[in-house]
């Protein structure tokens, strides 16, 4: 119960925060405009451009729009015009010192970052102003080098235009429906905006992890080649000879055999290290417990069955669709030792993680979960086998922004998939950690294998991403087509019902139940008006008899309306809120005085049944809201609940006409509450 406390605690805090912020951003949208520019301008100048993340800047003014702290339109010119001035500015550096800007700092010190822009430019032309606008090292670079090379104005100012354009969309739509789906989950409980937040945080940190490899990957294998090197000329063993051969640039892949080398020596560096911790006890258990509890504080129905949904992509039936994929291609590519690699590396790798767990005896944090023991996590070994030597056989066999793409996205499967695991009690962190390098120690040497016995390039397959990609899709909607996968079993089971006579309900047992609705436990929401002893059905057909509709479910046309430019408040979905981390079981609505005005209805469950002569019926609670609907924002249509109506007028409006016997009235803590029974049918 403690625990639960603290953790609704932290919850809180983080709710604070996160509003705070918003009315923050809200109350000063002058600055945030400014600062919109600022970084738009800032980041198309030459060299000051490298060090500001306009990307970034305008991904969350963006997001900030689809809260509806910002206007789409202003936030589209405000960054359009900074683009469009940044480019200028470098344009106009390159004409004035075309022949003195070489002297400058850092292209004196760096002559080969002004190369770049001018072998991009001689390459694409004019159409490099809108291309360099996408690639970071270059986008502050090709102006200057346009204006270096003589560029009519008009034909640059058509291009730069043109690129600005496209550029500040690009950039800040994403944000914007990232800011939406924030505020649409916040209204349901804030944990989902924590779920969605690790989601695009593992999204966005997986592509720039693979974009920083693989734009290094040259750097550091010359490096550690160098090292490599030296080393082996001081050691003639047999040692020395095999580094040698494998150093020498006339083997294909030389590099690509270091950066492997080096994988696995990582991977089994930390390995090693996290089995002494788990051993030991210290310090990355106590790791294990702070992520386990934060993940079960976030815990809501609508994340469990996204997560569930997600975790198909590690599913037995998945990996084995994608074995028997790279089985095929290989068999075709006549690749039979790779094969056999492979599998034996499969096989042999689980063998040896079903005897690590033995050993250990370790349990999954999830207590339910019986018999199972984690450390290391097949589940996530597996994962990474399969996907990480996917990602080796396509990275090698497509260009280098497809490789990127690959990688990053073979790295986005691993990290959900292990998070799913997380999330559901399956296992700990350490079990997953564990279970990701020692698969990866096995990629690594699959891949090193097959590079040695093949140094020459493979033939090109660029269709063989489109391939998995489908082979993926396919397996993933089988499995969800067929029985969509339910979460594990959790260990905080709501317990049966209560049950009361209908005097113990009107003498003391209503003071029991809440008087406000919590969202996290403790901060007041909407007033818990009515308590209603019926089933569901008999409140349907009450409800629809005075005039109440179901609430409009939240689908993709539900959702489509939340941008059109002139919808009634009673077409936009329903969010089904949470009651003490419990979704409201009955949600119903009705037109307010004008169209952006509507009333809504939600009714939970309050844990207790009322026993009434022979029959039993379930006790619910119910909120009533009176809803507006804001466009100071549009495209993005935002309903706010309206915050100056009284418990006392929201019992009025919600406890009026209802076809239901009044039991009792009481007062909650000053919040009215009619007590409702409905006959017996």
């Amino acid at each position: 119960m403690i625990n639960r406390y603290a953790r609704n605690g932290r919850s809180r805090t983080m709710e604070h925060a996160y509003v705070h912020l918003l009315h923050l951003l809200a109350g000063h949208p002058g600055w945030t405009l400014t600062v919109v520019f600022l970084a738009a301008f800032l980041e198309a100048i030459a060299v000051i451009g490298t060090f500001i993340p306009g990307s970034t800047a305008m991904f969350l003014a963006g997001a900030l729009t689809g809260t509806g702290s910002l206007s789409l339109g202003w936030v589209f010119v405000w960054a359009i015009a900074g683009a469009i001035a940044g480019d200028g500015m470098s344009f106009w550096l390159g004409s004035r010192y075309k022949h003195r800007i070489v002297q400058f700092w850092p292209f004196c010190k760096h002559p080969e970052v002004l190369e770049a822009g001018h072998r991009f430019f001689r390459k694409h032309g004019a159409k490099s102003v809108v291309l360099a606008r996408f690639i970071g090292p270059l986008r502050a670079i090709v102006p200057v080098v346009a204006g270096m090379l003589g560029m009519p104005p008009l034909r640059f100012y058509g291009m730069n235009v043109l690129s600005a354009l496209i550029w500040a969309p690009a950039h800040i739509l994403p944000g914007m429906i990232f800011g939406a789906s924030v505020l649409l989950a916040g209204a349901v409980s804030f944990r989902l905006v924590v779920i969605i937040a690790l989601l695009v945080g593992i999204v966005w940190l997986s592509f720039r992890a693979a974009r920083v490899l693989l734009s290094h990957a040259n750097v550091w294998s010359t490096a550690a080649g160098r090292q490599v090197g030296s080393w082996a000329c001081r050691h003639p063993g047999p040692f020395g000879r095999f580094a040698r051969k494998m150093l020498d640039p006339r083997t294909p892949d030389a590099g690509s055999i270091l950066l492997t080398s080096l994988v696995v020596l990582v991977s089994g560096a930390l390995f090693f290290g996290v089995l002494d911790d788990v051993i030991s006890g210290d310090p990355l258990t106590q790791v294990d417990l702070s992520v386990y509890h934060f993940l079960r504080s976030v815990r809501t129905p609508w994340s469990d069955t996204v997560l569930a949904g997600l975790s198909t992509l590690g599913s037995n039936m998945t990996l084995m669709a994608l074995i028997v994929t790279v089985v095929v291609w290989m068999l075709l590519e006549r690749r039979w030792r790779t094969i056999g690699y492979w599998l034996a590396a499969v096989v042999f790798s689980q063998l040896l993680i079903f005897v690590l767990q033995f050993a250990m005896h370790r349990a999954p944090p999830n207590e339910l979960m019986v018999g199972a023991y984690v450390f290391p996590s097949n589940h996530v070994a597996a994962t990474v086998i399969v996907y990480g030597f996917l990602a080796f056989l396509l990275a090698r066999r497509v260009g280098m922004l497809e490789g990127v793409l690959v990688a990053a996205a073979s790295t986005i499967v691993v990290i959900v998939v292990a998070l799913a695991g997380l999330y559901f009690g399956r296992y700990w962190v350490s079990d997953a950690i564990g279970g990701a390098a020692l698969a990866y120690v096995w990629v690594a040497i699959v891949a090193l294998t097959a590079m040695w016995r093949h140094p020459e390039a493979p033939p090109e397959r660029t269709f063989m991403p489109v391939v998995v990609l489908l082979v993926m899709l396919v397996s993933v909607g089988v499995q969800l087509g067929v029985a969509m996968p339910a979460p594990p079993p959790d260990t905080a089971l709501l317990p049966p019902p209560v049950l009361v006579t209908q005097a113990q309900w009107t003498l003391s047992t209503w003071k029991h139940l809440p008087c406000y609705r919590s969202d996290m436990g403790g901060d007041r929401k909407e007033p818990l008006t009515l308590q209603w002893a019926s089933n569901l059905d008999s409140i349907r057909g009450r409800l629809r008899a005075q005039g109440w509709v179901e609430g409009t479910d939240v689908s993709a046309h539900s959702l489509l309306s939340l941008a059109s430019p002139n919808v009634a408040a009673v077409s936009l979905p329903v969010l089904p809120k949470l009651n003490n981390g419990v979704p409201s079981s009955l949600v119903f609505m009705r037109p307010g005085n004008t169209r952006d005005e509507r009333d809504v209805l939600r009714f939970w469950p309050s844990g207790y049944a009322v026993a009434t002569g022979t029959s039993t019926q379930p006790l619910w609670v119910g909120a009533f809201a009176h809803e507006r609907l804001s466009r100071a924002s549009w495209p993005i249509n935002i309903l706010r609940v309206d915050r100056e109506m009284t418990s006392v007028d929201a019992h009025a409006r919600s406890s009026a006409g209802l076809d239901a016997a009044i039991v009792a009235r009481v007062s909650c803590h000053g919040v009215p509450v009619s007590l409702l029974a409905s006959p017996v049918e």
